[in-house]
């Protein structure tokens, strides 16, 4: 007695190759069982800032440049004292024209004239001050400084930008200075033109004295 035994293939197994091959798609693949470890090593700080320290958050903000800008009333006042100091300079620089023999007359020609020397004593005020000093004497009274967008320092251009952005805020009829009242982030012409911005120097240096602390 003979007995036959059929061998059945799998059935599509010729099929499904050759559709694979068709369209590009990848054939399964035997699955692997080989287990893989993640260790996480960010600082848990980063995630959760409520669950941290106050100074660890501190140091975060200032890593990623987070400094909160100065409030239009604090930047309002110190406006106010930078205008009189101008005038102040700008009243010394006509007295002393005054006292050389120059003579105050009612002209076109002379308004022309006070206008362009208005004009450049208050860039050179707001000029010095800002790109040797960082801060005018209106700020220094209200506790302002110069931050830029990043974070940093601001560079020598920024603040020679900065400089000449208020001229530009200034001459357009304050159009620039208004800006703040719109702006979404309440910053003025001359903020965005050297992407810098006025922040409480108190908070500067209190992030800067939590990065000097040893650390444990």
């Amino acid at each position: 007695m003979h007995s036959s035994v059929a061998v059945a293939e799998a059935p599509g197994l010729e099929d499904d190759f050759s559709f694979t091959i068709a369209i590009g798609r990848p054939a399964k693949k035997k699955e692997s069982h080989d287990s893989r470890m993640e260790i996480d090593v960010s600082h848990p700080c980063e995630t959760w800032p409520p669950d941290c320290p106050e100074t660890v958050v501190q140091a975060v903000e200032q890593r990623q440049g987070l400094y909160p800008t100065a409030s239009i009333e604090e930047r309002r006042l110190a406006g106010i004292v930078d205008a009189f100091c101008l005038l102040f300079a700008y009243g010394g620089f006509l007295l002393l024209f005054g006292s050389l023999g120059g003579e105050f007359t009612l002209s076109k020609l002379s308004a022309a004239v006070y206008t362009a020397t208005f004009a450049f004593v208050y860039l050179q005020y707001f000029a010095l001050f800002t790109v040797f000093g960082g801060t005018t004497p209106g700020m220094m009274m209200r506790g302002l400084q110069v931050a830029s967008f990043s974070g940093d320092a601001p560079s020598p251009r920024q603040l020679l930008l900065r400089s000449t952005g208020y001229m530009l805020s200034a001459g357009t009829f304050f159009l620039g200075y208004l800006w703040s009242v719109w702006d979404e982030d309440s910053l003025t012409w001359h903020d965005r033109l050297s992407r810098t911005y006025l922040t409480s120097a108190q908070t500067l240096a209190d992030v800067e004295a939590t990065n000097a602390a040893p650390t444990r």
